[in-house]
């Protein structure tokens, strides 16, 4: 296993390296650079610009300058927007509270990912213990209905369904911690005074409130994929010999269903981890945007939007690293499921 590990880590590495090539070269086949914008507000803006920032130089040399400083330090380089490190804007910009990006970015993906499975895996064992009924049918139309909608339009309704029809904005309390009027909010991650207050169980549950949402739009495609996998695992161990036969023997079906079938129908839902890591990140980028979260997807998209290239190009090599380390995960996972 190691080995294999050893290999496959191996192999990431002239990966990745290609990958900081192509990276490099998307960011400037447009036309300007960053520095182009501010050629309205005089030359002199554009020559300090230029001169700050060294987009004048030749691309070997600005490439190069690049991927040395990650390899011997980390350094993804400047932000020109901000004027900081690009690792601080991405990843680590902020207290706890105001938003950490890749702190609360693993928060939405790991919670997302309890979510998926706490309603997968009953839905997908239920309706293959009821197969053929409107149960079961209906289970399908669920499934059909997640793996159809798109993320962002999951993330609009939801909004939608929670400011217009249930009026969460009109909502208000006195809140016990602050000594003042909170109006019930759905974005960010906090309403009212919370952001500076001391930790309790109020300040928690508010920010429970703020979170579910965002676990809902993240997990609503994996949930319907995994229920359809379970849902397809669960019949085909089900008609297994072995099974049949403990059935035969009188065995309680209680103890067939859930110590003989769904123990080895779970095996390949959790080779599948792996893959499903680089969707997470994908489906909280929309609920970033929406929601107003403060992920790296969401630091990464307003770079975007602003021309900010280096911190668009560690945005892309950072999600090109979680999608090659979601396959040797997957591969992994699924070299324990057969081993165990």
């Amino acid at each position: 296993m190691l080995g294999y590990v050893t290999r496959r880590l191996l192999y990431a590495v002239p990966l990745l390296g290609v990958i900081s090539v192509v990276v490099f070269g998307v960011m400037h086949l447009a036309p300007g650079n960053y520095c182009t914008n501010l050629k309205l507000q005089g030359e002199a803006r554009y020559a300090q610009c230029v001169a700050r920032t060294g987009v004048d130089q030749p691309l070997p040399v600005q490439y190069g300058k690049w991927i040395w400083g990650i390899l011997s330090g980390l350094d993804f380089g400047h932000s020109f927007q901000n004027d900081q490190p690009v690792a601080a804007q991405l990843f680590t910009a902020g207290s706890f509270e105001s938003g950490t990006p890749l702190v609360w970015t693993l928060v939405l993906g790991l919670g997302a990912l309890a979510l998926s499975w706490l309603l997968a895996v009953p839905l997908g064992v239920y309706a293959a213990l009821h197969r053929g009924s409107w149960r079961d049918w209906l289970v399908n139309l669920f499934g059909f209905v997640g793996l159809s909608l798109p993320n962002f339009f999951l993330a609009i309704g939801l909004l939608w369904a929670l400011v217009v029809v249930f009026r969460v904005g009109t909502h208000c309390w006195t809140s016990p911690q602050l000594g003042e009027t909170v109006c019930m909010g759905v974005s960010g991650l906090f309403d009212g005074g919370y952001v500076g207050a001391g930790w309790s169980v109020e300040k928690l549950l508010n920010l429970l409130w703020h979170l579910w949402p965002a676990f809902l739009v993240i997990a609503a495609a994996n949930v319907a994929a995994s229920v359809r996998h379970v849902r397809g695992e669960m019949l085909g161990v089900l008609a297994e010999p072995y099974v049949q036969t403990a059935r035969a023997k009188g065995v309680r079906e209680r103890v067939v269903v859930f110590k003989h079938a769904f123990k080895n129908a779970l095996n390949p839902l959790i080779s599948m981890l792996g893959y499903w890591l680089p969707q997470m990140f994908e489906g909280a980028l929309v609920a970033a945007m929406i929601l107003q979260l403060p992920t790296v997807e969401k630091a990464y998209w307003t770079a975007l939007r602003q021309g900010d290239q280096y911190v668009v190009m560690a945005g892309l090599l950072f999600f090109s690293v979680v999608l090659v380390l979601g396959n040797l995960l997957g591969r992994l996972f699924v070299v324990a499921a057969l081993l165990f």
